[in-house]
């Protein structure tokens, strides 16, 4: 929580069972877009983050040939088009059009 930019607040960690290193997150509403190199776009559903409940609700995975801890696939991730097109840039296959479905 970082209401008060003087006194962030720690609520929990969200762990989830992929070996991919997670950053560059952004909200968009109720979800999180996150680049997760190996393991792709992680779309997670944030709405209850009060009660510690976040759920992966999509993903696009584009280094399908693993998911281990590298600096491979995934860089950064843009879901803010007005059209809900989402921009995924990998580092080794190019740039990625989405559309949530």
């Amino acid at each position: 929580d970082f209401t008060d930019l003087d006194n962030p607040v720690h609520y929990f960690d969200y762990v989830t069972d992929n070996s991919a290193i997670d950053h560059n997150g952004y909200v968009k509403g109720n979800l999180f877009y996150q680049a997760s190199y190996t393991a792709g776009l992680r779309i997670i559903d944030i709405a209850n983050i009060e009660n510690k409940n976040l759920t992966e609700v999509g993903f696009f995975d584009t280094y399908p040939e693993s998911d281990v801890t590298a600096f491979s696939g995934a860089w950064n991730v843009y879901p803010y088009f007005e059209s809900g097109i989402i921009v995924v840039s990998d580092i080794q296959k190019g740039l990625f059009l989405l559309k949530k479905s």
